[in-house]
């Protein structure tokens, strides 16, 4: 069974994949991604069937040139999923997530790292021909500064590895619940009623 055409398709569905590719495509500009590319996942995330290139374009008025570019940029980031001349969406959000974090944030994470142990080792040769206060200074802020982008690619590390975070996140979670207010425990119905 194919997916139905727009001029098939109920109104209702219609509106809510309109709704939905806007909401992605305001989640993806805000982290830096093209609005087009938010909006095409929304639309093939609230599509039964896989859509082809001229669907996709048509449904969100877009210009072919566009939709092609779009449309790759998805397939690399792990986000749409091609059948022969057909797009679906990723639907499991940890895997579009971790995905993405894989791809983009660690390899800026990796270039800001080793941009800062390049820095770093000037200054440490500049430290041994002359150790001025001012480079000694700013030695040990980049010693710190590296040290922090350290830090952060183990943390994007272990939340793409799905494994050391995720215990960590669920170990937050329990003992947040631990506490919770005394009040929230209580009835509010059978409090008021004591006092009436």
């Amino acid at each position: 069974m194919s997916a139905p055409s727009p001029d098939d398709a109920h109104p209702a569905l219609l509106a809510a994949q309109d709704a939905v590719a806007d909401l992605f495509g305001d989640i993806a500009a805000f982290w830096g991604f093209t609005r087009t590319q938010g909006r095409i996942y929304g639309l093939l995330f609230l599509s039964a069937e896989p859509l082809g290139h001229t669907e996709i374009r048509e449904r969100l008025s877009i210009s072919a040139g566009s939709a092609s570019m779009t449309l790759a940029s998805l397939v690399h980031w792990g986000v749409l999923r091609r059948r022969g001349r057909l797009y679906e969406a990723e639907t499991d959000m940890w895997k579009v997530i971790t995905g993405v974090f894989r791809r983009r944030e660690r390899d800026q994470v990796m270039s800001a790292i080793e941009r800062v142990q390049a820095v770093l080792e000037r200054l440490r040769e500049a430290s041994k021909i002359q150790a001025t206060p001012a480079i000694e200074f700013a030695r040990t802020r980049v010693e710190q500064l590296l040290e922090f982008f350290e830090l952060g690619r183990r943390f994007l590390d272990a939340f793409v590895s799905q494994g050391p975070l995720a215990g960590l996140l669920s170990t937050i979670a329990q003992r947040a619940a631990k506490f919770r207010p005394p009040s929230a425990d209580k009835d509010p119905h059978k409090d008021t009623r004591l006092r009436h």
